[in-house]
């Protein structure tokens, strides 16, 4: 991992707190003014990285799952495309899925999503590959989400009772998320965007994404719910629904899960099992104190 200009006092490797396991992070957030802008990060996250040590209590068959996972040329990193080479690599993934798909491309060269500075574009690598990638968008007074467009009215509810709306969209996999591959990039990218919904607690963070209709049951299957069942989407030019999710209650439901997905545990809730598969392909816990001192959120309000 590489370390942020402007934290060099913070170690290279992921703060181990022994306490971090019992803890809420979510609780750690301060009360401050909403950030104009999501954090980011510098370099790259591994969604499994080398300096995590693998817990004496593990099961054999969990032991050899997670050591596969540190293989270099397989192991799915996660990084802000922030660079003109990582956002042709982000844009590239986007348009071949989503053209493969017959959707509408035309929105990826659009001078106002390119310019737009609370748009972080997301990019997960599988070794030297790009895998996936997808956007976040924070909603600001003097701005507006790709929802909007169809759904001001059922946004603008939310925002009157004072939820911070985060919107994921130009989400690509390069394979299916039911596919043992698509699940563990997903998870990458989602384990990020985890972080920076926590980053927005004291705020009431809420997550809205637009999706294909065939994505539904996948969503609701994490925890996400349908807010509006059909609508047509101009922007790809294919019918898609209006999804969300309450992050407090969904932070909830995810946090045990992350915490323990290692542990074998025998839960026979099929909602919790789904969590928990998905779960263990995140960033490992043991690193994400570390990263969480790491993220920074830009405040500069001229961009605005």
């Amino acid at each position: 991992m590489h370390r942020m200009a402007n934290s060099a006092c913070m170690p290279d490797t992921p703060l181990q707190t022994p306490s971090l396991i019992e803890s809420d992070l979510a609780t750690h957030q301060p009360t401050h003014p909403i950030p104009i802008s999501l954090p980011r990060f510098v370099g790259t996250i591994a969604c499994a990285s080398p300096t995590a040590t693998l817990p004496w209590n593990l099961p054999e068959r969990r032991k050899k799952f997670r050591k596969a996972r540190l293989d270099i040329q397989e192991n799915v990193t996660v990084q802000i495309a922030n660079t003109p080479a990582l956002k042709h690599a982000a844009n590239e993934i986007l348009r071949s899925k989503y053209e493969t798909q017959g959707y509408d491309t035309a929105f990826i060269n659009d001078p106002k999503r390119l310019g737009n500075t609370r748009l972080l574009t997301l990019l997960a690598m599988q070794g030297a590959r790009a895998s996936g990638t997808c956007s976040l968008l924070l909603d600001h007074p003097n701005g507006s989400l790709s929802a909007d467009h169809l759904h001001f009215d059922y946004l603008n509810e939310l925002r009157r009772r004072g939820r911070c709306l985060i919107e994921i969209g130009q989400l690509a996999i390069e394979s299916e998320p039911t596919n043992s591959t698509g699940r563990i990039t997903l998870a990458a990218l989602f384990s990020y965007i985890a972080l920076c919904a926590n980053y927005f607690w004291d705020h009431k963070p809420f997550i809205v994404m637009e999706v294909a209709h065939r994505h539904v049951d996948y969503w609701k299957s994490l925890g996400f719910a349908v807010l509006v069942e059909k609508t047509w989407c101009e922007r790809v030019n294919i019918p898609c629904a209006l999804i969300g999710l309450d992050w407090i209650s969904g932070w909830h439901l995810l946090k045990n899960e992350w915490q323990n997905s290692f542990k074998g545990n025998r839960d026979s809730n099929l909602f919790l099992i789904a969590i928990r598969r998905f779960a263990r392909h995140f960033i490992p816990w043991e690193d994400v104190e570390g990263i969480m001192h790491r993220m920074n959120a830009l405040q500069d309000k001229s961009n605005f």
